[in-house]
């Protein structure tokens, strides 16, 4: 008697396992193609990356496809993971948040690329100067990200395996296509007779670049800059560009840019000094963020931050300031860095005066919040003013731009049922269904266009932008009140 019942009770708790499991999986969704492109882009640009490259690199590897539709991880037949089809056997990346962890998947990819391009420097061809902001520079970091085997030789393509399977396409040269088809970004093709007819070609190999070779979009830092640290563990700082260690950086560590990038060893390279401290050295620009500018800093009594006094924004940080809604780090308040949708959880919840709620986030990366934003992201989920992910995940470091911010407004102050006519030039950017949205903000003068007449839907909001916003949706509140 007692077995059977034994029996019958293991039965069921397996059958519950394993119907929410099914349930988890059908809750995965991959993000829309746009948001997906905006993760790449964000991640690119902070990786010292050419957007449309690493872009080019996740349309070749998954067609920006992190799950199947039953919910499971799309997954390459040599178990390759996700979007950028990370191969994890010794790479060294959490296998677990590879598959259940969008925006690391893309940084692993970038990581992955850079690794490649850092061989390529070492010991593969490679172009005479290497530097990293000519497309057509990437060609052999591509073919290795691939796998560095004679089947992406485009002497031999069409490739026939020995399994009969047949490759019509190097990999590097499907990308570059990819490239010019989707982006309208055209690519040098490489001369091919420089290659061997078959094998691969020699390691010390070394290129002329393209005659009509093209620029790609890597954020450069100058004097002046003040940077923060933007990669996960210590970054090392060298006496000279490639140089010997001095010493090591900690995440987040803000440095003042003290000269000019210097591309060295196919890196741009960038004196720093750290803030506060006498270390001083070089550091490789592609674990570097810019953060704001030297001659931001000032020592007007009168403001708020030494580094708000010129910031056109000065007015509405100087009000949230005496509100006690924002606070900076050692006197600053980094005007243009871009904010993160932790950091105004806790803007939009102070300046709404939200309570403590009780509650218990359900998000999957919720051990991810700051501590410090940790309570306000309670609130504003509570009162339905945030919201997350499809995959029911929250992004605490995602940055926020103007389509979402819109969608949050509008949550907050209430969605009118309108038929205007907005005459943004850039209007078919914006996610369609967040097109009402951004027409319900306009209608209430919470967000308006620039100069050019664009909206910029998929532009990242800085520090100083959100600001503005609050104190207009704090003015536009009190007037529906009176």
């Amino acid at each position: 008697m007692y077995k059977k019942v034994a029996i019958v009770f293991i039965a069921f708790f397996l059958l519950t396992c394993l119907a929410n499991v099914a349930l988890a999986s059908n809750d995965r969704q991959n993000p829309s193609r746009q948001e997906v492109e905006r993760l790449i882009d964000e991640v690119a640009r902070k990786r010292g990356i050419p957007t449309v490259i690493l872009k080019s690199v996740a349309r070749v590897e998954s067609v920006f496809k992190q799950y199947n539709s039953d919910g499971s991880v799309y997954t390459g037949s040599r178990g390759s993971i996700g979007i950028m089809q990370i191969n994890n056997r010794g790479a060294g990346f959490d296998t677990r948040r590879l598959k259940y962890d969008i925006p690391y998947n893309i940084e692993a990819g970038a990581t992955m690329l850079l690794r490649k391009w850092d061989t390529c420097v070492r010991k593969l061809p490679q172009f005479k100067n290497m530097d990293p902001n000519i497309l057509e520079h990437w060609y052999f970091a591509l073919w290795a990200y691939n796998g560095w085997s004679e089947s992406n030789n485009p002497n031999m393509i069409p490739y026939k395996y020995s399994s009969g399977r047949v490759k019509k396409y190097s990999y590097q040269e499907l990308v570059f296509t990819i490239a010019e088809r989707e982006y309208k970004q055209p690519i040098a093709k490489i001369n091919t007779k420089q290659l061997p007819k078959r094998g691969l070609p020699s390691k010390g190999l070394i290129l002329d670049t393209p005659k009509d070779f093209h620029y790609g979009d890597i954020d450069k830092y100058d004097t002046g800059d003040i940077v923060a640290v933007s990669c996960e563990n210590s970054l090392k700082i060298r006496d000279s560009a490639g140089g010997k260690q001095v010493g090591s950086l900690n995440p987040d560590d803000v440095l003042y840019v003290i000269d000019k990038p210097n591309l060295q060893f196919g890196y741009y390279w960038y004196k720093v000094k750290l803030k506060d401290s006498d270390l001083q050295g070089y550091v490789a620009g592609n674990w570097i963020t810019k953060i704001g500018e030297v001659k931001e800093e000032t020592c007007d009594e009168n403001a708020p931050f030494k580094d708000v006094s010129k910031a056109w924004g000065l007015e509405y940080i100087t009000k949230l300031k005496d509100m006690g809604i924002i606070s900076g780090a050692s006197d600053h308040f980094y005007p243009n860095k871009t904010i993160t949708r932790q950091e105004f959880s806790v803007m939009i919840a102070k300046a709404l005066k939200l309570g403590k709620m009780y509650i218990e986030l359900t998000y999957e990366d919720k051990d991810t919040i700051k501590p410090w934003a940790l309570e306000y992201v309670k609130s504003v989920t509570a009162k339905n003013f945030f919201y997350g992910f499809e995959d029911n995940k929250f992004r605490p470091n995602y940055n926020i731009t103007r389509e979402e911010m819109s969608k949050i407004l509008s949550t907050i102050v209430g969605l009118d049922d309108l038929d205007i006519k907005l005459n943004y030039k850039d209007l078919d950017k914006a996610s369609p269904k967040n097109v009402q949205y951004i027409m319900n903000v306009h209608s209430k003068n919470l967000m308006n266009g620039d100069t050019k007449n664009n909206f910029n839907p998929n532009k990242p909001l800085t520090r100083q932008e959100a600001c503005k916003i609050i104190v207009g949706l704090l003015d536009y509140i009190d007037k529906v009140k009176k």
